[in-house]
Formats: structure tokens, sequence, C-alpha cells
């Protein structure tokens, strides 16, 4: 005799925010057997997460006892996921460049190969650190995130809320995933933009190299078809306009990394907004009588925090 099983939904979620971390939150919550849909006023390619360069590495977010947990279980999922050529996921040597001697980075247990170098290093640099990080093309990922998603049985809602204080009488549990929009939304003034800036262009060079202080950044990150030169981190700008002076600083930094790279073509040049935050807020609390989970402020670690993250609000949810 054949028994046919019929799968029982937990309940129904809503996710409210279509970028790396709402998608990943979708997909693990599915995973976990709960019904979900996601609403957004934006999708791939028109999300904040298209415009990220993208790699592994915990930047711009907080705080680090939470962001290292993250970070780590979210580098072992990239890792895993690398084997599929269709995430659009390769896992790179990098080297990040210091002007002055570290201390061992909190993550140095996280990734693959880390080691000290402190020989043949660019001009007015005195250490490196050397590990295999991860490189995401976002616009594959996003693809293939979204395809994941919709073939665990998701449904993608293209809707523009406005506040959460009404929340849909169909959902039993909302997740805020809506990253520099839930300022407004939730009216949290600890919210604000991290604009940042891109250069495409093409290379050969196969190795991502860093240098992360904030006044001297600068990032080069190899992908199939081009090359990502930044960047900057602008605290409190909302502007969205491409600058040609930021441009000649992103060449002028990058250059000092790879001194071949002052002369690149130039490709696209574009401009996103991290959603900057004191602090990661994944917590949750009622609203009108229904649970409300905050996902966001994830400032430039979006991609480095997602499964990490998304994992923590699937135990938040199933704690409701």
């Amino acid at each position: 005799m054949t028994v046919n099983s019929i799968k029982v939904s937990k309940g129904n979620c809503l996710v409210v925010g279509a970028g790396v971390i709402g998608l990943s939150t979708g997909i693990k919550l599915l995973e976990d057997g709960w019904d979900v849909s996601i609403w957004s006023s934006k999708f791939s390619p028109n999300t904040t997460s298209d415009v990220a360069a993208a790699l592994w590495y915990p930047f711009l977010s907080a705080p680090v006892e939470k962001t290292d947990a993250w970070g780590s279980r979210t580098y072992d999922i990239l890792k895993e996921l690398s084997h599929n050529p269709d995430t659009g996921i390769v896992m790179t040597q990098t080297y990040e460049y210091f002007r002055e001697k570290q201390p061992d980075p909190s993550w140095r247990n996280s990734v693959d190969n880390f080691q000290r170098l402190s020989d043949n290093l660019p001009s007015d640099y005195v250490e490196c650190f050397s590990f295999i990080s991860s490189v995401i093309e976002m616009p594959i990922y996003l693809e293939w995130l979204s395809n994941k998603y919709v073939s665990l049985g998701g449904n993608l809602v293209h809707k523009t809320i406005s506040d959460f204080v009404e929340l849909p009488e169909d959902f039993e549990i909302v997740i805020n995933c809506t990253g520099l929009d839930a300022g407004k939304l939730v009216e949290d003034e600890e919210v604000y933009p991290i604009r940042g800036q891109i250069l495409r262009i093409k290379s050969n060079i196969e190795e991502m190299h860093l240098d992360q202080q904030i006044p001297t950044l600068a990032y080069i990150v190899p992908r199939s078809n081009d090359m990502i030169l930044g960047g900057v981190a602008q605290q409190n700008n909302w502007d969205l306009k491409t600058s040609e002076e930021d441009r000649d600083f992103i060449l002028e930094k990058c250059s000092k990394l790879i001194p071949e790279l002052k002369e690149a073509d130039i490709i696209e040049e574009l401009v996103g907004l991290r959603p900057g935050r004191s602090s990661v807020r994944l917590e949750k609390e009622m609203v009108s009588g229904k649970t409300l989970i905050h996902n966001y402020g994830h400032g430039g670690s979006g991609v480095t925090l997602s499964w990490g993250c998304a994992e923590d609000v699937v135990e938040l949810v199933n704690d409701t």
C-alpha cells in the first residue's frame, strides 16, 4: 500500500523586502515548513543588493559578537553554494593590506587559509592578511535566490507598504527586511545611508585585493566577465548620482594596490546606499496583536550576514 505524505504548513509568513536579506530569509522559512510571501516595491535588478560589489567580509556592521557568528555561518553556506556554478559564487584568494601592524581579525577562524604576509607588499603597506573569501556576482546570485525561493513554493508580490502599524490579516508573522527603508517604515532614527560608488572595468586579475580602512578604502573584486573597483563609504549621503571626484579617487586608491589599474577602461559606474545602523536589528515585537520580526541594518555586510541572520529569524519565528 502506498501512503501519500501531505505537507502540513506551520503557518503563513510575510517577508517585506526582496534584496539578499529578504530572499535568504524567505528561503530558510520555506525550508523550515512555513508558507511564505515576499512583498516588495523593488525586485532585482533594481535593489540595493544588485549594486553590491559583492564579497564576504564583515564591514560597517555591529555588534561584533553577533556579526562574527552570522558571518561565519554565512561563509560556510556560501562555500557550499559555490560548488554550483549557477549561483555566481566563487571562492577567491584574497589579500587585505594594512599601513600599520594589526591584531588578528575577530573572524580569523571563520575563513580558510588565513595567513599573515609582510613581504613584497604595495608601497606604504606593512602587513597583509591572506585568506580565502567568496566573490558573489549579484545579478547571477539574486536570480538564483529568486528561482530557489519560487521553486520551494514562495510567492513574489510587487507591492508597496507605508508602515507596519496595520499588518495584513492573512499572515501570522511579518518579517521586516526593508533595509534603508526601515528608517521610515518603523520610524527608526538610527538608520542612515552609507553611500557607495563602484566602477566596472575589464581586467584579467584573478585575486581579490582590499584595503578596508575607511580613509583609504579600496577593493578590487574579480568577476566572470568584469571587475569591480571601489569604493567610498559616505555616511548620511543620499546622492544616487555618480561623482567624477569619487571615480578619480577610487582609481587612485586601487592603483596603489595594483598600479596597472590607473589606466583602466571603465565600462560602467554605479551608486548604491548601504543600510547603515549602529547595530543590526534582529528582534521581534508585537504590533496590533501580531508578531513583527525585524531583520535590517546590515551596513556593508548584507551578503556576509545574510544566511546567519536568516537562520536566527527562523528561530524567532518558531519561538512565537
